[in-house]
């Protein structure tokens, strides 16, 4: 089966660079994922992953509205559904565009207290570092039941 996780975030606006650190933690631990960064043009990776053609794709992006430390799987088909982002494209027209490549799509949210991404600063808080951790935990279990 071919997995692909794609990362979505600036490292230059503190913890909205907490999917680029999920990602590089799945590069290290898990390197049966395929990992792409696409940072804050995440469509920029579209190309490559149809060349991929991967059985499930997880997107994982930093979100605010919730509570700091939560790590959830997110059904975002209602494209009405807001959550605050740094990239261009809103990311339910993104996750509907992924699900044109592969139907099993799906969107990892990482919250992140929002104060700590409208600004420029580089490094994440110790609140988003231990969150890419239990990310990465989220990621394993997945993978567990995709093998099951």
């Amino acid at each position: 089966m071919k997995k692909a996780l794609l990362c979505v975030g600036n490292e230059l606006r503190g913890d909205d660079g907490v999917a680029i650190a999920l990602g590089r933690l799945v590069e290290e631990q898990m390197p049966e994922w395929s990992v792409f960064f696409g940072y804050d043009t995440p469509e920029s990776e579209f190309g490559k992953l149809r060349e991929l053609a991967p059985d499930v794709i997880v997107v994982a992006d930093a979100m605010s509205g919730f509570k700091e430390g939560e790590i959830e799987f997110l059904d975002l088909s209602d494209e009405r559904t807001y959550l605050y982002s740094t990239h261009n494209l809103p990311t339910p027209i993104l996750i509907s565009y992924l699900r044109g490549i592969c139907s099993k799509t799906i969107f990892l949210g990482i919250s992140v207290l929002l104060e700590n991404v409208l600004h420029f600063s580089e490094g994440l808080s110790q609140g988003a570092s231990d969150s890419a951790f239990v990310a990465l935990g989220r990621i394993k279990e997945l993978d567990g039941m995709l093998k099951g």
